[in-house]
This record gives C-alpha cells, sequence and structure tokens, in this order.
C-alpha cells in the first residue's frame, strides 16, 4: 500500500483549518502532517516535517503568503506549495507561480478542486484555478493581440490532466461517453466530470470549438 500524502496547513483561519483537516484525512490517500497560523512557526513546522505539499494562505496575519512563498521553496525545494486565497486577482496568480507555487485554488473551491490540485500537483502538473486560467493566459499575451498565439494552445492542452486529455481526444474523434468510458475502464459518469472539467479549463462550450483546437495542434 502506498504512503498517504502529508500535508502541512498555513493558515491562521480556525474554523477554516478545521474544515480542511476533516476534509484531507478523510481522503483514504491524504494526512494533515501538522498547522500552523504565523511565519515562523510555518517554516520550523515545514522543514521538520518535510511534507510532500503545503497549503498556504495568500493572507496571513503576520506576513503575505506571497512573500512567505520564496522562504518555504528555499526551506523545502521539492516540496509542493499550493496557494490558497479569497482573491480572482490575476497579479496574485502571476506573483505566486513566478515565486514558485505549484498550483493556485480560491478559497471558495476547497473541496473537490483541493483534492484534484493537490493530486495534480503531486503528478508533477501545475494547477491553476479552472475559472482563472484563460484569463491568466490571455493576460500573458501582447495587448494588442486578440487571439491566443500557438504556444498559448499548447500551454492550454499541458493545463489538462492526462486523463482529461484522453477524453478530449475520444470526444473529438466522435467517440461516445461510453465508448470512451468502456476504453478506459470507468463509469460514464466519470467520463462525463472529466470532459466537464476539460471544456471548463478550455473555456470551450461546444464540441465544434473543442474539435478546431485539437486539429489545430495537429492531434487530430
Amino acid at each position: 500500500m502506498s504512503e498517504k500524502t502529508s500535508i502541512v496547513i498555513v493558515d491562521d483561519h480556525s474554523l477554516l483549518v478545521s474544515g480542511l483537516c476533516l476534509l484531507l484525512d478523510s481522503e483514504s490517500d491524504m494526512e494533515v502532517a501538522g498547522e500552523a497560523g504565523n511565519a515562523e512557526k510555518s517554516l520550523l513546522l515545514i522543514e521538520d516535517l518535510q511534507p510532500d505539499v503545503v497549503l498556504l494562505d495568500i493572507s496571513i496575519h503576520d506576513i503575505s503568503g506571497l512573500d512567505l512563498l520564496p522562504e518555504i521553496r528555499v526551506c523545502v525545494p521539492d516540496t509542493k506549495i499550493i496557494m490558497m486565497t479569497m482573491h480572482e486577482d490575476q497579479q496574485y496568480l502571476e506573483k505566486a507561480l513566478a515565486n514558485g507555487a505549484n498550483g493556485y485554488v480560491l478559497k471558495k473551491g476547497l473541496d473537490i478542486d483541493l483534492l484534484y490540485a493537490i493530486r495534480s500537483v503531486c503528478r508533477g502538473e501545475v494547477y491553476v484555478q479552472p475559472s482563472m486560467l484563460k484569463t491568466y493566459i490571455a493576460g500573458s499575451q501582447k495587448k494588442e493581440s486578440k487571439s491566443r498565439k500557438p504556444d498559448d494552445d499548447t500551454l492550454l492542452w499541458n493545463a489538462l490532466s492526462l486523463r482529461e486529455q484522453q477524453v478530449v481526444l475520444g470526444v473529438s474523434h466522435g467517440y461516445t461517453s461510453k465508448e470512451i468510458a468502456e476504453t478506459h475502464f470507468l463509469s460514464e459518469k466519470t467520463i462525463s466530470t472529466y470532459r466537464s472539467r476539460a471544456m471548463t479549463k478550455l473555456g470551450f462550450e461546444t464540441k465544434a470549438e473543442l474539435v478546431k483546437f485539437i486539429m489545430k495542434l495537429g492531434l487530430f
């Protein structure tokens, strides 16, 4: 049996931390190893425990999580760091990723999205809240540009998990959810979930948009 993903929570909101502990400890592959509410304690705790993942609030009472992030990165270079925030602000997202964050989630999505983010970063992926991803990519373009560049399409594609990529490829090639489910030994409901997440990340609403995107990448 594989070891559980060890997690340290850095947040000064006790009710939120309690809820996160209940959520994470209820997962068979995760466990909360510790929690801290200030910079000094968090650095000592993280260095001592060497967790797999740190959940870092962007607003701690004695320091900004964005300023604490580089210190944690130096302290535990192999630990994955996911920023948690109330702020749907592209500047915060850009600074977090620039400072070494592996993930960025909104506090309004601290349930399924958080679990998905943790598993994603542990696979070596970068997780960005789906509702912010497309705007983030658009903001990285030149202001005068009105369309995505090829590199932006690749970035969008790489933002999908392997399973999401498999599902959208199947959909774009005309396979039904049942056929895709049978191919990957999953339920139709699970396939629908992957498809919905992928379409949200890509910013598409129709199959036609998806097919055009896949063709543009040369994957059709």
